[in-house]
């Protein structure tokens, strides 16, 4: 089950990070480089005692834009604009659809005589309904008005919706490979090389 976990988080991740999508590589070799290892002597006093975590300014800009989404809960009509856009939402792409899809995914961590059995549980032992009502509260404090409305409008045009099947094969060519990065650069970091 932690496998499973594992590898759907990594993906999960890797699929809706703006800031992964977007942001800069940088090359684990040069970043541990010139790095010493740090010891509790050495360590500077920030490190020691981390009373006030420092929040990146992708962080503050996410808590704003939850806040505001939260804040329009309060306007009835935006909550009922808000509602609609997200079941809406949910017409174009299906809870069923993704949930059966990341549960084949999941079963790829068994073997192969175990895969069928899994799929069928899993799909008996599943309230879709119930997960439907969740994401689409879920959406509704998450998003914004304007988000769940682009959202809608780019999910309709078969374009959209034809990339977002393919996320999953991307994610697969490209999970290795960061896996692989970040294996190497904890065992890096482990044994201070």
């Amino acid at each position: 089950m932690f496998k499973i976990f594992t590898i759907s988080s990594a993906l999960l991740l890797i699929c809706v990070s703006p800031v992964l999508a977007e942001g800069g590589a940088i090359n684990a070799d040069d970043f541990l480089k010139d790095r010493k290892p740090i010891s509790s002597e050495t360590a500077p006093a920030s490190t020691q005692n981390p009373v006030q975590p420092v929040k990146s300014s992708d962080i503050i800009e996410l808590e704003k834009n939850l806040a505001a989404a939260k804040a329009e809960l309060e306007d009835k009509e935006i909550l009922k604009q808000k509602i609609d856009l997200a079941r809406k939402m949910h017409e174009i792409r299906p809870t069923r659809e993704q949930v059966d899809s990341a549960v084949l995914k999941a079963s790829f961590s068994l073997p192969k005589y175990e895969r069928k059995n899994f799929i069928d549980s899993m799909s008996m032992m599943l309230n879709y309904n119930a997960i439907e009502r969740i994401s689409v509260d879920a959406m509704i404090e998450t998003y914004t008005l304007k988000e769940l409305s682009s959202m809608v409008e780019y999910y309709s045009k078969p374009e959209a919706r034809s990339a977002s099947k393919k996320v999953m094969s991307w994610a697969m060519i490209v999970q290795p490979e960061i896996i692989s990065m970040i294996d190497k650069a904890l065992m890096r970091i482990k044994t201070g090389q």
